[in-house]
């Protein structure tokens, strides 16, 4: 194979390694906010029934 094609695979590899983190890095945030919300909840719904029994 062409060494300049693979250096050129692997540079395009890199930039788009960078450009998926960076559009995922928000999504992932979100997904975090939004499983800690539900977690935080079940565990609210836990307390108040050890407080009722």
């Amino acid at each position: 194979m062409n060494p300049v094609f693979v250096f050129l695979v692997l540079v395009g590899a890199v930039v788009l390694w960078f450009l998926l983190s960076a559009l995922f890095y928000p999504f992932g945030r979100f997904l975090h906010r939004i499983w800690k919300d539900a977690a935080d909840e079940i565990n609210r719904e836990d307390q108040n029934k050890e407080k009722k029994d």
